[in-house]
C-alpha cells in the first residue's frame, strides 16, 4: 500500500534538524523579528459558510490586513457562474484568494468519476483566479453510525485520495489534506495512516492545528512528523464547549500551543506554496459575545504581538 518516498522515521529524522529554540514557547523578541517571515490569511468561514458570506468576509479580511483569503470551491463556483463573476468581488477589496477548501468521498468508488469531476472544475477555476492550492478534506461521515473503521475502507481511500490528488497537480496546484474531525481521516492514527501511504509527489500535508486539537491528536507532533510535506495549514485555536465557534477560540485564547507552532514552521519550513491561514468556525446554532470582525481583530492582534506585520 505504501506508495510515497518517505517513511514516518524518515520525517522524524528530517523534523529534528534544526534548532531547538524552535520548540521554545515564549521566544525572545530578537528571535521573533528573525523569524517571522510569512504573510497571514485568513478563511472565510468566520462570517459563514455560502456564497453570501464572501462580500462580507472580503470586507472585514481587507480591513484587518490580512494578506491573503480562503474559500470554498463551490463558492467560487456559484459567484463564477451565478454572480457576476468571481474576480470581481476578488478585486473589490484587493485581498488575493490563496486556496480553496475542498471535500469529496474517499469510500465509495461508485461516487469517484463524479467526485473527480467536481474537484477538477473546482480546481480549474481556483487556478483561473490565481489561487495555488486545494486544501482537500474527505467527505464527512456519520462515524458512529457506520460504525467506521478506516482498515476496512483503507484501499478505497488511498486510491481516491491518489487520483483526486494527481487531477489537482496536473492543473499546475499543489493539493494538501486536510484531515477533520468528522470524516475519514480525524484521529491521530489516522492521519499517520493516510500521510504515510499517499503518494506524496501529489498529495501534500495542509494541517488545521485546531482540529488536530479537537480530535485529540498531538498537533505538535504531527506538523513536526511531516513538517516536509507541510504546503499550507490551518491556524485554529480551540477551547472546548458550546461557545459559538464549535469548540474554536479566537487565536491565542484555546489551548493549541500556537506560539510552538509557528516557531517550528518559521525556523524549518523555508517556503510553502501555501500559506498560514487564520481561521475560525462559526456556529450556526449559538450566538457569540464578539461579531466576527472583533474575532478576527483579537486574533490578528495575537498575531502582531508574536512579530508577524498586516496590510
Amino acid at each position: 500500500m505504501r506508495r510515497n518516498h518517505l517513511n514516518r522515521r524518515d520525517f522524524v529524522k528530517i523534523a529534528a534538524i534544526g534548532s531547538a529554540a524552535s520548540l521554545v514557547t515564549v521566544p525572545s523578541l530578537a528571535f521573533m523579528e528573525q523569524i517571522r517571515k510569512s504573510d497571514i490569511g485568513a478563511t472565510f468561514i468566520l462570517w459563514g459558510y455560502g456564497s453570501d458570506a464572501l462580500e462580507p468576509a472580503l470586507s472585514s479580511i481587507s480591513k484587518l490586513g490580512f494578506h491573503s483569503f480562503e474559500t470554498f470551491g463551490n463558492v467560487i463556483e456559484d459567484w463564477e457562474e451565478k454572480r457576476g463573476g468571481f474576480k470581481r468581488i476578488v478585486d473589490k477589496y484587493g485581498v488575493p484568494i490563496i486556496s480553496a477548501f475542498c471535500m469529496t468521498d474517499i469510500l465509495d468508488p461508485s461516487k469517484r468519476k463524479e467526485e473527480l469531476k467536481k474537484l477538477s472544475k473546482w480546481a480549474r477555476l481556483l487556478k483561473e483566479n490565481g489561487g495555488k492550492v486545494i486544501e482537500y478534506c474527505a467527505a464527512g461521515i456519520d462515524r458512529e453510525k457506520m460504525k467506521f473503521d478506516y482498515h476496512e475502507h483503507k484501499k478505497n481511500m488511498i486510491d481516491a485520495m491518489n487520483e483526486y490528488a494527481k487531477a489537482v497537480v496536473d492543473q499546475g496546484l499543489v493539493c494538501a489534506l486536510h484531515p477533520h474531525t468528522g470524516t475519514p481521516i480525524e484521529t491521530e492514527e489516522e492521519v499517520y495512516f493516510a500521510m504515510e501511504n499517499v503518494d506524496t509527489r501529489y498529495m501534500k500535508f495542509g494541517p488545521d492545528v485546531g482540529q488536530l486539537e479537537k480530535a485529540g491528536c498531538d498537533p505538535i507532533k504531527i506538523v513536526k512528523d511531516f513538517l516536509p510535506l507541510v504546503e499550507h495549514v490551518h491556524l485554529k485555536d480551540y477551547e472546548g464547549g458550546d461557545n459559538g465557534y464549535l469548540g474554536y477560540a479566537p487565536l491565542g485564547e484555546g489551548m493549541v500551543k500556537l506560539e510552538t507552532i509557528l516557531n517550528l514552521l518559521e525556523e524549518r519550513r523555508e517556503t510553502m506554496v501555501g500559506r498560514i491561514m487564520f481561521e475560525l468556525d462559526f456556529d450556526r446554532e449559538i450566538p457569540t459575545y464578539r461579531s466576527g470582525y472583533g474575532a478576527a481583530k483579537d486574533s490578528r492582534d495575537y498575531l502582531e504581538k508574536l512579530g508577524y506585520k498586516f496590510n
